[in-house]
């Protein structure tokens, strides 16, 4: 739909938008996962991740000034100027970060959430170099960036992913793949790491699935989960259960940039659409049918 053009005020910035990155949080919101809890305001505009260039800054805004490349997360009060869409408002203070030139706007929008969340879980698992991390439901977006964020600090990346995603998981540095399908999955897992694992990152099991990952992780080390199903009392062997709850900051964008400038990292957009585009997208990932990024084209002359 179209929609009046966006105005910055005090303390805001106003970025025309030239990607926005696709996850499978954008659902929860359409759902409303945060109804209730924080503000919102209609119609509703989804996204949380994107990319473009400052056009206008409001009064007092000291960070930044038109002409800017920036990236990241825009998700801020009121929910509902998100990224699917050609300009958007957000706070000075919002966690977005300088795109490094040499980054296209597609790749500094896929960069964002899912990007965060692997570089977080990382460093809580802090598996050193030379050891090895087990990544349980890898063909997604988190997944995506686990694997050779790993493999960058010297760290074997073992994955359980779906079969028909082998072939690009492979290319992104996994060392060892199963398909969750495997009637002996568990026994062929306690032989790819005898000792067991250096930690272990679930993306997609339930509890009980998540306990039983976690019990092929070495004692002292740490199993965690974006899917908050982690029950400290249901894992044993000295283990010990995190849950993920990515927050994101600037810091964190800027070292995964720096990722990607050094060619350690590049992340694994597999679908671009354009924005009329997006609906069927965002069913395909709300479906499970997403693989690696999904990310949204934007930039023509017609406000939406």
């Amino acid at each position: 739909m179209d929609v009046p053009e966006p105005v910055a005020g005090p303390g805001e910035v106003l970025v025309r938008l030239a990607a926005a990155g696709m996850n499978p949080f954008d659902a929860k919101i359409a759902d409303g996962i945060f109804a209730g809890h924080r503000p919102h305001v209609f119609p509703l505009v989804l996204g949380v991740d994107g990319a473009g260039r400052v056009e206008a800054v409001g009064a007092g805004v000291t960070r930044f000034r038109p002409g800017d490349p920036l990236f990241g997360s825009f998700l801020h009060n009121p929910v509902g100027r998100g990224t699917y869409a050609e300009a958007v408002v957000i706070p000075e203070r919002q966690a977005v970060a300088r795109l490094p030139e040499g980054i296209d706007p597609v790749t500094g929008a896929a960069l964002p959430t899912a990007g965060m969340t692997a570089l977080d879980a990382l460093d809580r698992l802090g598996v050193p170099p030379g050891g090895s991390v087990l990544i349980v439901g890898a063909s997604g977006g988190v997944g995506s960036f686990a694997i050779p964020l790993a493999v960058a600090r010297g760290v074997r990346p073992v994955v359980v992913g779906r079969a028909e995603s082998h072939p690009r998981l492979r290319r992104l540095g996994a060392a060892d793949l199963f398909d969750p399908a495997l009637p002996d999955l568990m026994d062929r897992l306690r032989s790819a790491a005898v000792g067991g694992f250096g930690g272990l990152l679930d993306l997609s099991s339930d509890g009980p699935a998540f306990a039983r990952y976690a019990g092929l992780v070495r004692p002292g080390a740490v199993a965690a989960t974006t899917t908050y199903v982690a029950d400290p009392a249901a894992v044993s062997g000295g283990v010990t259960a995190v849950n993920i709850e990515m927050k994101p900051h600037t810091a964190a964008l800027e070292r995964l940039a720096a990722e990607v400038v050094a060619r350690r990292l590049t992340p694994s957009v597999e679908r671009v659409v354009p924005l009329d585009g997006a609906p069927a997208a965002l069913a395909d990932i709300r479906a499970g049918r997403g693989s690696g990024k999904t990310v949204i084209r934007l930039g023509s002359d017609r406000p939406t």
